[in-house]
């Protein structure tokens, strides 16, 4: 299952109004000051989305990027969407101690997903399989073996604090960027 999570920033007639009342002088130009806006908006939440999971989870940068897909706005169609599809996360690209295989080890391994502190993994263990993973025993017996995974980046995505200082920074940046697009079209106007 692949988890989807949508950040998106919408624009109405009353905003497109606004706009071309604005550029009154040029009002077919409000789509691409609008656009352009947008475009530079969702460039914002996207890397907002990595700084402010990387402050909760630990988790690599590289990580969360690869889950994100923008959809760009254009003059045609002035929405621009930031979206992130991903599966679980290996648990150990996560924080893992210790990191290294020892068969006889007495203490459990600890995982700390969150920034907020290391938890015990009881009989979980690290093996060395094409790389350092963490696996648990599903019966008593030696084998089978299962993976341990974490979050996937869109669940992190769920948690409404998060989502919030997103959306809002995007949303800052946006009608900044909103306000610069306008006046650069208008001082186009007035020099030609």
């Amino acid at each position: 299952m692949k988890p989807n999570v949508n950040v998106d920033v919408e624009i109405d007639k009353v905003m497109l109004k606004t706009v071309q009342k604005r550029l009154r002088d040029v009002p077919n130009k409000a789509p691409q000051a609008i656009s352009s806006a947008l475009n530079r908006a969702l460039t914002n939440v996207a890397s907002n989305i990595s700084r402010e999971v990387r402050q909760e989870y630990n988790i690599k940068a590289a990580d969360i990027r690869a889950t994100l897909s923008k959809t760009r706005a254009s003059r045609a169609n002035l929405t621009a969407i930031v979206k992130s599809r991903g599966n679980l996360i290996p648990l150990d690209r996560f924080k893992i101690s210790p990191k290294t295989v020892n068969p006889k080890r007495k203490s459990p391994i600890r995982a700390g997903v969150k920034k907020d502190g290391m938890k015990s993994l009881g009989s979980a263990f690290v093996a060395d399989i094409n790389g350092i993973k963490v696996f648990r025993r599903t019966t008593s017996k030696r084998l089978p073996i299962q993976r341990l995974f974490g979050p996937s980046v869109p669940q992190m995505l769920q948690n409404e604090e998060i989502r919030e200082k997103i959306n809002a920074e995007g949303e800052k940046t946006f009608y900044k960027r909103l306000d610069h697009e306008i006046n650069r079209i208008l001082d186009r106007g007035v020099s030609s």
